[in-house]
């Protein structure tokens, strides 16, 4: 097989190449599917799918390698996935009770909810295209994101942020504080830090 190399600039890049690759049956080297979010946050931004069924990652300047948005649009092109919509718990419910129709058409269900599938920003003809069982169209639930923060010594609020040399330090600014599933953020928790959703 033909070696892939993907660079990614996001966490959100990574976990999305590799949900591809364990859709396609890949795991990494030493047989784990789970998205390995240390190595990105340890600096890590290549991804490589190598042999028969090996991910391997690295930091080194590896060529030739695709862009995310080009590994991603080839992927789209040999209809390997379909396009994946992460909307909030409470649009997905309500994606989901419009589809199911109870007591009238999925034409009368979507006619009935049509100001609040316009106010979705994803856009009209995706959301129609999923309420009708296009395959091509899946939505999924956006998993929560969290941080960490804690009161200083001038009784102020700070939160935690990983430095350019990959360690924790502080930042006053919430929108600058590392985030990331509530099982990553566990993995740096200490009693000093407290956990947050973000969104509060």
């Amino acid at each position: 097989m033909t070696e892939i190399v993907v660079h990614v600039t996001t966490l959100e890049q990574w976990k999305s190449v590799l949900d591809v690759w364990f859709k396609q049956g890949y795991e990494w080297q030493y047989g784990a599917d789970s998205y390995h979010e240390e190595y990105f946050v340890e600096g890590q931004r290549y991804l490589r799918l190598y042999g028969e069924s090996d991910i391997l990652q690295g930091n080194i300047n590896l060529s030739p390698y695709d862009q995310y948005e080009e590994f991603i649009a080839q992927q789209k092109e040999d209809n390997k996935m379909a396009t994946v919509y992460e909307v909030s718990q409470s649009v997905f419910d309500a994606l989901q009770r419009i589809k199911a129709h109870e007591g009238t058409s999925l034409i009368g269900s979507i006619v009935l909810n049509g100001k609040f599938i316009k106010s979705i920003e994803i856009g009209n003809k995706a959301i129609l295209r999923y309420l009708a069982d296009d395959p091509a169209i899946e939505f999924k639930v956006k998993e929560p994101l969290y941080r960490l923060w804690r009161i200083d010594d001038w009784n102020d609020r700070t939160y935690m942020r990983i430095n350019g040399f990959g360690t924790p330090d502080w930042t006053p600014h919430k929108d600058e504080a590392f985030t990331a599933t509530r099982e990553e953020i566990k993995k740096w928790q200490t009693p000093a830090w407290e956990i947050e959703k973000v969104g509060e």
